[in-house]
């Protein structure tokens, strides 16, 4: 493993498949390189209810939808995981909560990973409080005391923060991978991982 000083942060969301694999993409590259992780959260559709919406009823061209799924299905492949889409967008934003408070509590990464599976995997409605609260349970959490930080301001403005924080870049999508001084968006293949992270070491 190749030593060095380096941090990435990562803007990521729950509901984007290309976060899942960016996901992936990071594990595999935690065992080349030994770098800090810094998971960031970023709220990709705030504007879906609070219910949910089934993919079918949301205004993009049916056509595109198959486009992006056929290429989510392609680099699954290749990271080795199988995804099981219930075909409902649910509303992130509780899961975004939880995730925050879990990293409060030191429980950060075993809920980022849970909270994946549970949507990509299990096909799961991220979106459910009641599942959220049975979830952050399952790894320690106290239901009662993250009742009261999903109710406190703290979340929302945690979510307002990281929003500016990429505007201020001029990005609007995730994942966004910044990498030293360097800023790579989207699922990128490993390889263009591997030589930013060299070019970068090159530099420290």
């Amino acid at each position: 493993m190749k030593q060095n000083n380096l941090k990435i942060i990562i803007y990521s969301d729950y509901i984007c498949p290309f976060c899942y694999i960016g996901f992936y993409r990071i594990k595999k590259l935690k065992e080349e390189f030994n770098f800090e992780v810094e998971w960031r959260s970023f709220e990709l559709h705030p504007e879906t209810p609070k219910s949910g919406v089934l993919v079918d009823n949301l205004p993009f061209a049916k056509e595109y939808l198959e486009m992006v799924m056929i290429n989510v299905k392609r680099l699954a492949d290749e990271v080795g995981i199988k995804f099981t889409f219930s075909g409902k967008l649910p509303n992130s934003r509780l899961a975004l909560y939880v995730s925050e408070f879990a990293r409060k509590k030191g429980k950060f990464n075993e809920f980022h990973e849970l909270i994946f599976d549970t949507y990509w995997k299990e096909g799961k409605d991220i979106g459910d409080l009641t599942l959220l609260l049975d979830l952050a349970e399952s790894i320690g959490l106290e239901k009662n005391e993250l009742l009261d930080y999903i109710e406190s301001d703290e979340p929302q403005n945690m979510l307002k923060k990281t929003s500016l924080e990429l505007g201020n870049v001029r990005i609007t999508g995730v994942p966004t991978f910044i990498i030293g001084d360097r800023v790579v968006v989207g699922a990128q293949p490993y390889e263009t991982f591997q030589t930013v992270i060299e070019e970068v070491l090159e530099g420290i």
